[in-house]
């Protein structure tokens, strides 16, 4: 789905419910997290004020991803809420606001917004670390719990001398 800059009038607030033809977003799907989005529904709110259109994002996604935990495929939702800023005067970019000619794919940002939405340890509900007779895999959160046990004063062994 496109959308043109230049259709926006000044002052202006229109909000749209998005609903993507999921073929296309999985035609743009290159990672090796999620395999398959599944469904896709929310909001997209434009506003524009001066030559800035703002673009607000409620969505919900529906995706088939790889458990970090036991790499089966999970069903999982992902919500997305962010604001991005466009503009179609060079003067107006910087790293907040992105500048565009006048034809802005919602399709391609909707991915993208996705794919920065993913949590860094994705696993099912039901899921736990892995452990074993021999081993035993560790949260970051224990993991820094461990170390932070390990942190004793060298001369710790000299408090059990009777000097």
């Amino acid at each position: 789905m496109n959308i043109n800059f230049s259709s926006f009038k000044e002052g202006s607030k229109e909000t749209i419910s998005y609903s993507p033809l999921i073929e296309t977003l999985n035609e743009l799907n290159h990672s090796s997290i999620i395999s398959k989005i599944n469904n896709v529904s929310g909001e997209i709110t434009f506003s524009k004020v001066n030559d800035i259109l703002i673009i607000d994002f409620d969505l919900i996604f529906n995706v088939d991803a790889i458990s970090a935990y036991s790499l089966k495929n999970i069903n999982k939702n992902i919500d997305v809420v962010d604001t991005l800023y466009f503009t179609n005067d060079q003067n107006n970019e910087s790293e907040e606001v992105f500048y565009t000619k006048e034809i802005i794919s919602l399709d391609e940002i909707v991915y993208s917004l996705l794919l920065t939405s993913i949590p860094l340890n994705i696993h099912g509900d039901d899921e736990t670390l892995p452990s074993g007779d021999d081993f035993k895999v560790y949260s970051e959160d224990e993991l820094n719990d461990e170390l932070n046990k390990e942190k004793e004063s060298p001369f710790d062994v000299l408090k059990d001398i009777d000097l």
